[in-house]
């Protein structure tokens, strides 16, 4: 093995890892605009969306592993110029996230209210954090789907295609979140307030 770097390897290394850094970037940031946007309701908002953010990535954290498998399944089927298998990959790797999305959207549904109060005190963080888990819960399939999409795009080495589908996200995430959170009304004067108005 030479120690010697390979620059032609090291350029390749770079182009695919810098979009994947941009989109887990854009992923914390999305994070951070939700807690902002939240935290202007309360304390009691703050804790139960931060709370349920958390038990919501206990869930999402099961899909990761369907990222990195169908990502390397993928990534050698590239290799190996077998083009369709790279989409038999993917195909597969869809039909693993949904077997594993739905049972835990069904428990996840069934026994909201208990998971929130297995880790709060506080009945009106209770009340809230169970609304949002509620709603959380509803999008786990989605999400653990797009751990499938993001695997089989970085196994195929477009890992751009996943950047820009995650800055998209995120800036619709604000514009939705304005709305969702204080209402379809009061968007335009939410970004004014932030010195936003061009938004």
């Amino acid at each position: 093995m030479s120690n010697n770097l390979n620059k032609s390897i090291s350029r390749q290394i770079i182009i695919l890892a810098i979009p994947i850094i941009l989109s887990n970037l854009s992923r914390v940031m999305m994070g951070l605009a939700d807690m902002a946007m939240v935290s202007r309701l309360g304390a009691t908002a703050l804790a139960a969306t931060g709370m349920g953010s958390l038990l919501v990535w206990v869930c999402l954290s099961t899909g990761i592993g369907v990222r990195t498998a169908v990502q390397t399944v993928s990534a050698r089927r590239l290799g190996q110029k077998k083009y369709f298998e790279c989409g038999d990959a993917l195909n597969n790797g869809i039909i693993i996230a949904i077997a594993i999305a739905i049972p835990l959207t069904i428990v996840g549904i069934l026994y909201t209210r208990e998971i929130a109060e297995l880790f709060l005190l506080d009945k009106d963080v209770i009340q809230h954090c169970t609304d949002y888990l509620f709603i959380g819960y509803f999008s786990l399939i989605f999400v653990i789907i797009s751990f499938a999409y993001q695997g089989f795009y970085a196994g195929i080495e477009e890992t751009k295609v996943h950047m820009v589908v995650t800055i998209v996200s995120n800036i619709l995430n604000v514009y939705l979140n304005a709305g969702f959170i204080y209402g379809s009304d009061y968007i335009t004067e939410y970004f004014t307030e932030m010195g936003l108005p061009w938004l």
